[in-house]
């Protein structure tokens, strides 16, 4: 695919191109891929079962170089490949929330990204999901 043909479909796509250009975008704030990384893919990849493992692996270097070519627009694009339901937004926000913080909170630029992500969004995720704390019954 050449520089071009990205820049012309960035704002293809539905949920599955939104996550992983979320995921890819907070990511992209380390500085070293590393075990927490490949277990967020597996983990993504297992959220999408229904898609071949070569149109998966297909996806995610469209999403990654569109973020790396124009990530402004690829950004901008995102709130466009969500649905109008602000529960199944919420929703695949937390399940995005659950691969991010598996290995740790957010930190730092990572934070800034994701709340970058969450305005995407147009939703916050639960604050119970997010604190990964129930109160006592």
């Amino acid at each position: 695919m050449r520089i071009a043909d990205f820049k012309n479909c960035v704002a293809e796509g539905g949920l599955p191109e939104a996550a992983i250009r979320s995921l890819i975008y907070v990511a992209m704030a380390d500085t070293a891929v590393d075990e927490r990384s490949f277990a967020a893919l597996r983990q993504v990849r297992a959220k999408y079962r229904d898609i071949r493992l070569d149109d998966f692996k297909c996806l995610l270097r469209k999403q990654f170089f569109t973020l790396l070519l124009d990530r402004e627009a690829a950004l901008d694009a995102i709130p466009a490949m969500l649905p109008a339901d602000e529960n199944a937004r919420v929703e695949l926000l937390n399940t995005l929330w659950k691969i991010i913080s598996a290995s740790r909170k957010p930190e730092g630029e990572r934070a800034k990204r994701w709340a970058e992500v969450e305005r995407l969004f147009g939703a916050k995720i639960k604050e119970i999901t997010k604190n990964e704390v129930q109160p006592p019954v």
